[in-house]
């Protein structure tokens, strides 16, 4: 049970803008992040989050035998950009493959997974297809697990991540086969839960290793370090790479890709963030998926260098070789990468 005075602490501290993460939360009440926590729903309004696990599991495995009613897929291309077809997938190699004839396996493909009380329309999912299909004719594909993810019981939101991203593998290796889809033009791109579903997506195809799964923040919440086989890996794709803008409090705070790129340091607050905008985390959980839609269409505008750490960073020991953080990030790139970004769009400081 909550315990109110400790939510009246919590939220003050958060409110006033103190730059916590979970561990300082915890000081106030050990059950912060634990049992609890305050995160925001899709307008960015915060939600006391129960999470707990269930004991009856009953629900979950209605809901997974199901899946294929509760995930749609909207695909788009740039002659569609605002018009999309949508379709199920019903894994069962006897049902047809609704995927729109115009689907191009000439061109390359992205895969675009929202995270908790999102959907198609929120704005993680449409300011990534835009900026795609702004710049180039491709196919993009967003995943719009809804009613999995709108579930206020975040545990189970959480632990449908796994199905959600078999279910979206399976409809990879069908288009291998029957439209084919070439995994070397491949692309899965998830925010915070979408993050980790797209790791469970790259890991489930076996038609062979998609070229390149993006993690935008990817959720702390319900992933900790004991649950390594839940969190977004390299071993996922050909190539991971992973931005942190809340790290600690509703973003992960390790390193999850082959490399990780810790925007102002990686956490809250984020220039332009802070006060009502960034009560629990939002504004900043956020950015990540704003600095990528950015960056589609500004390759070189967030350059990033490779350093130990944040106050390396800082201090500039370690700003050469810099590298473009983003849709432009090479496959070649390793280990942590700092930058600096303005508070408002253009967010990148480069040109």
């Amino acid at each position: 049970m909550v315990i109110w005075s400790s939510v009246t602490i919590v939220a003050v501290l958060l409110l006033a803008g103190v730059n916590c993460d979970i561990q300082q939360l915890k000081a106030v009440d050990p059950n912060y992040g634990v049992t609890w926590m305050f995160m925001p729903d899709d307008q960015g309004t915060p939600i006391i989050v129960d999470l707990t696990e269930p004991n009856d599991t009953s629900t979950d495995q209605r809901r997974n035998s199901r899946i294929h009613e509760d995930v749609t897929f909207y695909y788009y291309r740039q002659s569609t950009i605002n018009s999309p077809s949508s379709f199920r997938f019903i894994n069962d190699p006897a049902a047809p493959l609704a995927l729109n004839k115009s689907y191009d396996p000439t061109l390359p493909t992205k895969f675009v997974i929202h995270g908790w009380k999102n959907s198609i329309v929120s704005p993680v999912s449409q300011n990534i297809k835009n900026s795609y299909l702004r710049r180039e004719d491709m196919n993009v594909i967003v995943v719009d697990w809804g009613p999995l993810a709108s579930d206020t019981l975040y545990f189970r939101a959480a632990s449908s991540t796994r199905d959600v991203g078999r279910h979206v593998g399976g409809l990879i290796d069908r288009m291998v086969v029957e439209r084919g889809t070439n995994l070397n033009d491949l692309h899965i791109i998830g925010h915070s839960l979408g993050a980790h579903t797209s790791g469970f997506a790259g890991q489930s195809i076996r038609s062979g290793k998609a070229a390149r799964v993006t993690g935008l923040d990817p959720a702390l919440p319900g992933f900790t370090d004991q649950q390594p086989d839940k969190l977004l890996d390299p071993s996922d794709a050909q190539f991971v790479d992973v931005m942190h803008t809340c790290a600690g409090m509703l973003g992960h705070d390790r390193n999850l890709g082959h490399v990780d790129f810790w925007p102002n340091g990686g956490r809250v607050n984020q220039p332009g963030c802070g006060g009502i905008d960034d009560f629990v985390g939002a504004c900043s959980h956020g950015r990540s998926y704003e600095f990528y839609a950015e960056s589609v269409t500004r390759p070189a505008a967030f350059k990033a260098y490779p350093c130990r750490n944040a106050e390396e960073y800082r201090e500039a020991k370690c700003r050469s070789n810099s590298i473009p953080m983003g849709d432009a990030t090479p496959n070649t790139a390793r280990g942590n990468h700092f930058l600096e970004t303005n508070a408002k769009p253009e967010y990148g400081k480069g040109f």
